[in-house]
């Protein structure tokens, strides 16, 4: 009887490692650990198959079945952990990912580029592995929830380096060069700059057409120019992005009439972390100089910096619900620390900085959004109306990334666009003339 409890317990403790191994690797996505877990668990199952219990001679018929069982378990699982390492290590690397839409068609907006070094990333990056992107990017949906602190840089800096560095939309040396992508509609009195989302460890519409490419199409079918939007996002910290869209509205705004828009008629769109980007821009940065002292200005920095008009679609506008996902846009060391965390989750409330009254606004949020919390929305639109804002709120009863036809025709209401589609390209032809401009500073 001593021997068999002892048996039962060895089994019981080989299936109850096997199922916490399994259940961190689906609730928290980590590798190393999880599968060092789930081996433990397997190895147990092994000794406790192979070499406990009686002889094979000595056993019942049940128990032989029970054995065999019990082999084909261990070998479908000892595969199922070999196969599973293999995916997650992923020790072939990451393949190029699929170009930005119309990638050859874009004009840098600066020309000396503050904020950048030819120093490699990765030497400041908190990289675990190289697994494969779509588990990088789960890994990194699942890390950014929450409202208490979790330290996640490597979860965030891993899904920056396997998407962006590896897939070859970002530099691995802090050298990247913002741009935009003109979408031109002939006759277009307006401009609108779309800024993808991505959490600030990536930018959506890389190898994904739906926040960048098809939205700058729509617009154009409705006789309304679109710039698509690519700035510098994780590992640079706040206020790169920042300072990136500052000047790619006033680069926007300096090629009015190269391109035939009113230069006071540009206005944003920003999706999820595009969304919190637009929303801090028309609050907290229009209007100041966040350009560092050693940066010599052109003449660029000289146009205006104003929009007249702002819509955000499922953005954040603090990071209360996000707390970890601060790590994907601040300084690492500010977020570690208490104090100073504290104030930046404080300093980044836009819910509690609204001075954007002269700009119209657009807010859509989905009431059903896991990722990001919908209540900072509600919460921002009801303090831009107490302010005297001209706010528009859409609720989407969806999650996280609806398309456009969840918002689209409530969008194009707002902005007032031309009723009669129009066909239109990315500005090819023009692409030098600006790109000449832009280094020059004209």
């Amino acid at each position: 009887m001593g021997k068999l409890m002892k048996r039962l317990a060895g089994f019981i403790a080989a299936f109850a490692l096997i199922a916490f191994g399994a259940y961190r690797a689906v609730y928290t996505l980590g590798l190393k650990m999880n599968l060092v877990i789930l081996a433990l668990g397997a190895i147990l199952l092994f000794i406790m198959t192979f070499f406990t219990g009686p002889d094979w001679e000595d056993r019942p018929w049940w128990s032989k079945i029970l054995r065999v069982l019990g082999i084909i378990a261990c070998c479908a699982l000892f595969s199922a952990i070999i196969g599973g390492a293999l995916f997650l290590i992923n020790p072939l690397g990451n393949d190029e990912g699929k170009p930005i839409a119309d990638f050859d068609a874009r004009v840098n907006i600066w020309g000396t580029i503050p904020g950048n070094d030819v120093v490699n990333k990765t030497e400041y990056m908190e990289i675990d592995s190289e697994p494969p992107v779509p588990v990088a990017a789960l890994r990194f949906e699942k890390a950014i929830t929450g409202s208490e602190y979790k330290d996640v840089l490597n979860i965030i800096d891993t899904y920056t380096y396997t998407h962006g560095i590896q897939g070859e939309y970002d530099s691995i040396l802090y050298n990247d060069e913002p741009f935009v992508i003109p979408y031109i509609a002939e006759g277009s009195d307006r401009a609108v700059i779309i800024i993808p989302g991505g959490g600030y460890a990536i930018r959506s519409n890389e190898g994904k057409d739906d926040e960048g490419y098809e939205i700058a199409k729509a617009l154009n079918e409705r006789g309304i120019s679109a710039f698509v939007f690519w700035y510098r996002a994780n590992p640079y910290p706040y206020p790169i992005a920042e300072m990136d869209l500052q000047r790619a509205v006033r680069w926007v705004r300096g090629h009015a009439s190269d391109y035939g828009y009113k230069s006071d008629q540009i206005s944003l769109l920003g999706y999820g972390a595009g969304g919190n980007l637009a929303c801090e821009y028309i609050n907290k940065i229009m209007g100041t100089t966040i350009l560092p002292e050693s940066y010599g200005q052109d003449s660029v920095d000289g146009v205006s910096d104003e929009v007249n008009g702002a819509a955000m679609i499922y953005p954040f506008m603090n990071y209360r619900k996000n707390v970890p996902l601060l790590f994907a846009h601040y300084d690492s060391e500010k977020v570690r620390s208490l104090t100073e965390r504290e104030a930046l989750i404080e300093e980044t409330d836009l819910t509690k900085a609204v001075t954007s009254t002269a700009v119209r606004q657009f807010v859509s949020y989905g009431t059903k959004d896991k990722l990001i919390d919908p209540q900072s929305a509600i919460d921002y639109i009801a303090a831009a109306r107490a302010a005297g804002c001209d706010i528009t709120e859409q609720a989407v009863d969806e999650g996280h990334y609806y398309g456009q036809k969840s918002y689209l025709n409530e969008y194009l209401s707002w902005l007032n666009p031309q009723a009669q589609p129009q066909e239109s390209a990315p500005a090819e032809g023009e692409e030098g003339e600006a790109s000449e401009e832009s280094s020059e500073g004209d």
